[in-house]
């Protein structure tokens, strides 16, 4: 295992060791690892990290953690939270998570691993399938005659889908109002992007009535924007990255479509996830507690939903791939930060998440010196 990753677990494990981890200081730990404060920052800082954010992690970890695998009685959480009594954790947990933590673990136990994935593979497979429209798009985009005059007439056929691409392209995000259907495809949007957002449209549809409407509606919005953040990101955020820009927009429009079936009323554990999306504000930290209760994560979900759809088998080796690096099964490269980080920004947006402190030291660390123009464009006005 390489050094980059070695610090970080060293602190972690110093966490692990501690009787009462919220306690544990910074000079103590240095202290442990027999490392002066200046060598300690400087060392986490080339790992992409600080003391604070991994202890802020852990903390929030340890705590869905352990009421979700019953490795620990909730009294016993509570010390080592650093809570001086039980009645103002549980007030501070509610008012995250909006239920009791006892509540938040007796969801956990419904269902099994099993059961779970059976379960969203039926309910994706019960689906509508996705409109004429949609259909044609996806088919023909391969093809040498798939032009923009091509996709008007497609387009053209579908009154909704024409009158909701539109609306999207007069966003002020996207520059001046066009004056037609092509303005709107060739100067806002682009034909890829017309492409994704009718599978948005279609799964909005689908699951309208079948998934919170507060949590359909948050996500599909920043599922549609995803496109211009990506392009905004590319241009104000100074990536330097050689990115193959099709396929990471298609990653990040479908990334988090997993979001939904997990959160669909028929799942097994929706109402786990819907807590879940309240109170956990980092897309790894969700990923790795659900797949601790059922073995599978957003992505895997998303790979589910667009596997029956025939969406580029790519897009989907993509999600598996991201999958097996925010689980350090597989060691990522630079592309995979920075659409980890782009798909954290957007799980940030879909949730409503007001601290954005760690995406911006993240910013920081993987130095995108236009974030902060990012930020004001995308999360004030959500």
């Amino acid at each position: 295992m390489n050094k980059k990753i070695r610090l970080t677990e060293a602190v972690n494990a110093q966490l692990i060791k501690s009787a009462v981890p919220a306690k544990l200081t910074i000079e103590q730990c240095a202290a442990e690892l027999a490392m002066s404060i200046t060598s300690f920052r400087r060392k986490l800082s080339q790992e992409e990290t600080t003391f604070k954010l991994i202890h802020q992690k852990y903390l929030n970890e340890l705590c869905v953690h352990d009421l979700l695998t019953l490795h620990m009685s909730i009294d016993s959480l509570v010390v080592k939270l650093g809570y001086s009594e039980r009645a103002t954790f549980e007030r501070a947990f509610r008012h995250k998570f909006g239920i009791r933590p006892s509540q938040f673990r007796e969801l956990s136990l419904v269902g099994n691993d099993q059961n779970n994935q059976q379960n969203l593979s039926v309910i994706a497979k019960s689906m509508p399938p996705l409109p004429d429209s949609c259909q044609q798009l996806i088919e023909e985009k391969d093809q040498d005659n798939f032009d923009l005059q091509r996709v008007i007439e497609i387009v053209a056929k579908d009154p909704i889908f024409t009158g909701r691409l539109m609306g999207l392209a007069s966003k002020a995000i996207y520059g001046k109002t066009p004056d037609n259907i092509e303005e709107a495809i060739s100067r806002s949007l682009g034909i890829n992007t017309v492409v994704n957002l009718a599978v948005i449209y279609a799964v909005k549809d689908a699951l309208v009535t079948h998934v919170d409407g507060s949590v359909i509606e948050q996500c599909t919005n920043v599922f549609l924007i995803a496109p211009n953040f990506f392009k905004q990101m590319r241009k104000s955020a100074g990536i330097d990255v050689k990115l193959d820009n099709n396929l990471i927009e298609q990653v990040l429009v479908f990334g988090l479509l997993g979001m939904l079936l997990l959160c669909h009323k028929d799942a097994i554990k929706h109402q786990l996830m819907l807590h879940s999306l309240r109170g956990i504000d980092d897309l790894h930290s969700l990923n790795h507690h659900i797949h601790e209760v059922m073995n599978m994560s957003v992505y895997t979900a998303s790979s589910l939903m667009l596997s029956l759809w025939h969406i580029d088998a790519s897009v989907i080796k993509q999600l598996n791939h991201l999958d097996k690096v925010s689980k350090l099964e597989v060691q990522g490269d630079k592309q995979d930060e920075l659409v980890l980080f782009m798909l954290s920004c957007l799980y940030a947006l879909a949730t409503g998440c007001k601290d954005h402190s760690e995406l911006e030291q993240k910013a920081e660390q993987l130095k995108l010196n236009g974030f902060s123009e990012i930020k004001a464009t995308f999360f004030t006005a959500h």
